[in-house]
């Protein structure tokens, strides 16, 4: 009787180990089941789905409690990451608003700015809205050269807008501290829209100016430019002048001498403003069989570097 009694307490609890350990089980269970519905759930989001929990600029702002420049860090941290590892047509409609986010918080991360159109353009194929965020950080920090560089890039390479390309070159190389190729950017930008006079102004002025800080490579590349630009407007013009010289004749001129005294080309050899430019000696060389016009001097000088 003493041995029973003394036995049913050892039973309980035996009985009371098994009662919990059978309900960690089941919790776990519980749990992992649970666990692997969320993720099947997770699996039908799409992968741009933490982006939408990020709030506007204006109310990480206030939320900040002073730290919104550490907080813009935090969060351009985070969105080079996410962007690293995900390139969906989903992820890309966030992206103005990520950028502009961070750039509210901190109007002078001039890297996010940076970053973000690079994103923008090379990664997600949107180069105008590259331009868009580059244009918020111009109008933010005008002394920061760095930004319409940027933006003349995307717009030369990208977009193939070489005005804009210009603009913005011109803009970039007149902000003080701004790096001498920024004017150089400009003038073949001014090159790549056929104003090739305009171009070769741009590239005396830069000349001139290399001179007066004693900078000969500078000088040599100007009047590299400059005796190019003038090649090339030398023979498309005399290439359009002997177009009009055999529409009319029904045979080309014998020379480019003929063209000029019969008026058919004229100040090719002088600038828009009546004075020579031409850098070389050599005299350009026409072939009357094939109307061809070449200049040696361009020649040479290309095969020498």
């Amino acid at each position: 009787m003493a041995g029973d009694l003394r036995a049913r307490p050892a039973q309980r609890g035996v009985a009371a180990v098994l009662a919990l350990w059978l309900t960690v089980v089941s919790c776990f269970a519980v749990w992992i089941g649970a666990q692997l519905g969320v993720d099947r759930i997770r699996q039908t989001w799409p992968p741009a789905y933490p982006l939408l929990f990020l709030p506007n600029g204006r109310y990480l702002s206030a939320a900040s409690l002073g730290f919104r420049v550490l907080l813009a860090d935090v969060i351009y941290l985070w969105s080079i990451q996410y962007y690293g590892h995900h390139r969906t047509p989903e992820g890309r409609s966030y992206l103005r608003h990520i950028y502009n986010t961070i750039t509210d918080l901190d109007p002078n991360f001039i890297d996010a700015y940076v970053i973000g159109a690079l994103v923008m353009a090379q990664d997600m194929r949107d180069p105008q809205l590259a331009i868009e965020l580059l244009d918020r950080g111009i109008e933010r920090n005008p002394h920061e050269w760095r930004l319409p560089v940027e933006a003349g890039w995307y717009s030369y390479l990208n977009l193939k807008d070489y005005e804009e390309a210009e603009r913005y070159y011109s803009q970039a190389a007149a902000i003080p501290g701004a790096p001498p190729w920024a004017a150089r950017l400009r003038a073949h930008m001014i090159a790549e829209q056929g104003n090739l006079l305009a171009a070769m102004r741009e590239w005396d002025a830069i000349r001139m100016e290399a001179e007066a800080q004693g900078d000969p490579q500078t000088v040599a590349i100007a009047e590299q430019h400059v005796g190019d630009l003038y090649s090339q407007h030398v023979i498309e013009a005399a290439g359009e002048a002997i177009e009009r010289f055999l529409a009319e004749h029904g045979r080309r001129p014998e020379s480019l001498a003929v063209l000029v005294r019969t008026g058919y080309l004229t100040d090719v050899l002088t600038d828009d403003g009546g004075n020579p430019i031409n850098l070389r000696e050599q005299p350009f060389r026409y072939d009357p069989a094939t109307g061809e016009v070449i200049d040696p001097g361009a020649e040479q000088a290309r095969t020498s570097r």
